[in-house]
């Protein structure tokens, strides 16, 4: 059985700090393939033993093995079973692209145009501003960050959570803090809070349509989570912020009166 789908299968006999494992475990697969041990029980807020003894009480001789069963569904749900050679990359190319054009559909049918819009003339105006994002969604705070600034907007990017802290000291009326999380991460909680009482404007790009942050935030964008469905396989949920990144560069743009071109190079 796949790893994940045996981790929803046991959810309801787990411990509360177990299912704290799984759910981090089954919103992120991918991390789990490529960090060790101790950098999935830091990111978790977990032991390494605790990670070990849910392992364990799978059915797997330790963490170990279950990270090798996990990339090894990872591999077979990505590229399937049917046909050999270019036959089979076929199959795969155009499965795993007809996969992202359902989410990105999805995304562009539950798109409120307006708020989009509220978002980009805030990134304009804003004084100040601030992109955040943590572990993988750290490269769609990188991705925002460049973008506008190739439209010529400043920001600062961080990606640090001792500077995030920093932030949220210094920063208050006027100045905008735009936050990716996939999960809507405890992580952010203290940052919101805290720029909301100072009177900063708070933005969360996520994927979790239920958080108790979304009352939090001066506007909460949910987009549709692709590795979600883990029958479609090991997809990255980045894929769906870059695009949507485009559409809110897009609207800036607009605001700005510019006419983007096609990147020639450095100069």
């Amino acid at each position: 059985m796949n790893p994940l789908e045996l981790l929803e299968k046991e959810y309801p006999n787990l411990t509360k700090s177990e299912q704290a494992i799984t759910d981090y475990i089954v919103n992120n697969p991918m991390t789990v393939i490529r960090f060790s041990l101790t950098q999935i029980a830091k990111e978790a807020r977990t032991s390494n033993t605790a990670v070990i003894r849910l392992c364990q009480k799978l059915g797997y001789q330790g963490f170990s093995e279950f990270k090798f069963s996990l990339s090894r569904a990872a591999l077979s749900d990505t590229h399937g079973s049917d046909g050999e050679g270019g036959k089979e990359f076929e199959n795969s190319v155009t499965a795993i692209v007809s996969q992202y054009v359902r989410y990105l559909n999805q995304m562009a049918a539950e798109a409120d145009m307006d708020q989009i819009g509220r978002i980009a003339g805030l990134i304009c105006r804003c004084p100040r501003m601030v992109i955040m994002g943590n572990n993988r969604t750290g490269f769609s705070a990188s991705q925002l960050s460049y973008r506008l600034f190739r439209i010529g907007v400043a920001n600062h990017l961080t990606t640090d959570q001792v500077v995030m802290s920093d932030y949220m000291e210094i920063f208050g009326p006027g100045d905008v803090c735009l936050i990716f999380s996939i999960s809507a991460s405890k992580l952010y909680k203290d940052v919101i809070q805290r720029m909301k009482k100072n009177g900063a404007t708070v933005v969360l790009f996520t994927m979790n349509g239920s958080s108790p942050y979304k009352k939090l935030c001066d506007h909460y964008v949910c987009l549709p989570q692709i590795s979600y469905n883990k029958k479609m396989g090991f997809l990255d949920d980045q894929a769906i912020f870059f695009v949507f990144i485009e559409v809110l560069i897009s609207e800036a743009a607009k605001l700005l009166n510019l006419t983007q071109k096609p990147f020639q190079g450095w100069e």
